[in-house]
Protein backbone atom coordinates (compact mmCIF):
# COMPACT_ATOMS: atom_id res chain seq x y z
CA UNK A 1 0.00 0.00 0.00
CA UNK A 2 1.41 3.39 -1.00
CA UNK A 3 1.68 6.03 1.72
CA UNK A 4 0.59 9.43 0.47
CA UNK A 5 2.01 12.70 1.69
CA UNK A 6 -0.18 15.36 3.25
CA UNK A 7 -0.07 19.11 3.63
CA UNK A 8 0.67 20.54 7.06
CA UNK A 9 0.88 24.18 8.08
CA UNK A 10 3.02 25.53 10.88
CA UNK A 11 2.62 28.82 12.72
CA UNK A 12 5.03 28.42 15.66
CA UNK A 13 8.36 26.72 16.24
CA UNK A 14 7.77 24.33 13.33
CA UNK A 15 8.28 27.29 10.98
CA UNK A 16 11.97 27.04 11.87
CA UNK A 17 13.38 25.02 8.98
CA UNK A 18 16.55 23.98 10.85
CA UNK A 19 14.50 22.48 13.67
CA UNK A 20 12.11 20.80 11.25
CA UNK A 21 15.08 19.27 9.40
CA UNK A 22 15.94 17.45 12.62
CA UNK A 23 12.39 16.72 13.74
CA UNK A 24 11.01 15.72 10.32
CA UNK A 25 13.92 15.17 7.92
CA UNK A 26 11.70 14.19 4.98
CA UNK A 27 9.34 17.18 5.29
CA UNK A 28 9.57 19.67 2.44
CA UNK A 29 8.80 23.37 2.88
CA UNK A 30 6.48 24.45 0.05
CA UNK A 31 6.04 28.14 0.82
CA UNK A 32 4.23 30.72 2.89
CA UNK A 33 0.57 31.71 3.11
CA UNK A 34 -1.69 33.99 5.11
CA UNK A 35 -5.00 32.67 6.43
CA UNK A 36 -7.72 35.26 7.01
CA UNK A 37 -9.86 35.27 10.11
CA UNK A 38 -7.25 33.53 12.29
CA UNK A 39 -4.67 34.92 14.71
CA UNK A 40 -1.57 33.77 16.52
CA UNK A 41 -1.64 33.71 20.32
CA UNK A 42 0.83 32.62 22.97
CA UNK A 43 -0.12 30.25 25.76
CA UNK A 44 3.50 29.97 26.77
CA UNK A 45 3.82 28.27 23.38
CA UNK A 46 2.21 29.17 20.07
CA UNK A 47 -1.43 28.48 19.34
CA UNK A 48 -4.03 29.88 16.98
CA UNK A 49 -7.54 31.16 17.56
CA UNK A 50 -10.35 32.37 15.39
CA UNK A 51 -9.86 36.10 15.07
CA UNK A 52 -11.55 39.01 13.38
CA UNK A 53 -12.27 38.85 9.65
CA UNK A 54 -9.36 41.24 8.96
CA UNK A 55 -6.82 39.18 10.96
CA UNK A 56 -4.10 37.44 8.98
CA UNK A 57 -2.29 34.36 10.28
CA UNK A 58 1.15 33.85 8.69
CA UNK A 59 1.91 30.16 8.09
CA UNK A 60 4.47 27.91 6.47
CA UNK A 61 3.14 25.09 4.31
CA UNK A 62 4.91 21.72 4.44
CA UNK A 63 4.62 18.48 2.50
CA UNK A 64 4.93 15.76 5.14
CA UNK A 65 4.97 11.97 5.02
CA UNK A 66 3.37 9.61 7.55
CA UNK A 67 6.69 9.32 9.40
CA UNK A 68 6.87 13.12 9.74
CA UNK A 69 3.31 13.25 11.03
CA UNK A 70 4.12 10.64 13.70
CA UNK A 71 7.16 12.68 14.73
CA UNK A 72 5.06 15.86 14.92
CA UNK A 73 2.44 14.01 16.97
CA UNK A 74 5.10 13.20 19.57
CA UNK A 75 6.56 16.72 19.53
CA UNK A 76 3.15 18.39 19.86
CA UNK A 77 1.94 16.06 22.63
CA UNK A 78 -0.94 14.83 20.47
CA UNK A 79 -3.68 14.20 21.53
CA UNK A 80 -3.22 15.40 25.13
CA UNK A 81 -1.71 18.88 24.63
CA UNK A 82 -2.60 19.56 20.98
CA UNK A 83 -5.33 18.22 18.70
CA UNK A 84 -5.27 17.99 14.92
CA UNK A 85 -7.53 20.16 12.82
CA UNK A 86 -7.90 20.84 9.13
CA UNK A 87 -8.14 24.51 8.21
CA UNK A 88 -8.44 25.47 4.56
CA UNK A 89 -7.95 21.76 3.83
CA UNK A 90 -4.52 21.64 5.50
CA UNK A 91 -3.68 19.82 8.74
CA UNK A 92 -2.36 21.70 11.75
CA UNK A 93 -2.28 21.38 15.54
CA UNK A 94 -4.26 23.48 18.04
CA UNK A 95 -3.96 23.50 21.81
CA UNK A 96 -6.64 21.80 23.87
CA UNK A 97 -6.36 24.17 26.85
CA UNK A 98 -4.29 27.05 28.11
CA UNK A 99 -4.34 30.67 29.12
CA UNK A 100 -2.61 33.50 27.32
CA UNK A 101 0.88 34.20 28.64
CA UNK A 102 4.24 35.09 27.06
CA UNK A 103 6.67 32.61 25.56
CA UNK A 104 10.30 32.32 26.62
CA UNK A 105 12.75 34.49 24.71
CA UNK A 106 14.45 31.43 23.20
CA UNK A 107 11.14 30.00 21.99
CA UNK A 108 10.09 33.36 20.53
CA UNK A 109 13.44 33.67 18.71
CA UNK A 110 13.03 30.16 17.30
CA UNK A 111 9.73 31.25 15.77
CA UNK A 112 11.23 34.54 14.57
CA UNK A 113 13.88 32.58 12.64
CA UNK A 114 11.05 30.53 11.12
CA UNK A 115 9.30 33.71 10.00
CA UNK A 116 12.55 34.72 8.30
CA UNK A 117 12.92 31.23 6.77
CA UNK A 118 9.51 31.58 5.10
CA UNK A 119 9.76 35.32 4.37
CA UNK A 120 6.72 36.09 6.54
CA UNK A 121 5.69 39.51 7.82
CA UNK A 122 6.51 39.56 11.56
CA UNK A 123 3.78 42.00 12.61
CA UNK A 124 1.38 39.20 13.70
CA UNK A 125 4.19 37.59 15.70
CA UNK A 126 4.97 40.78 17.60
CA UNK A 127 1.26 41.53 18.10
CA UNK A 128 0.77 38.10 19.70
CA UNK A 129 3.77 38.74 21.95
CA UNK A 130 2.41 42.16 22.98
CA UNK A 131 -1.04 40.70 23.76
CA UNK A 132 0.48 37.91 25.83
CA UNK A 133 2.54 40.38 27.85
CA UNK A 134 -0.53 42.55 28.47
CA UNK A 135 -2.43 39.52 29.80
CA UNK A 136 0.02 39.13 32.70
CA UNK A 137 0.50 42.83 33.42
Amino acid sequence: MEVKDMLYFSYGSNLNQSQMAIRCPTAKPLGAAYFTGWKLVFKGVADIEIGEPEDLLPVGIWDIAAWDEASLDRYEGFPRLYRKEFINGIMTYRMNIGDIFPPSIDYFNTILIGYEDFGLDTSALYSALDESELSVA
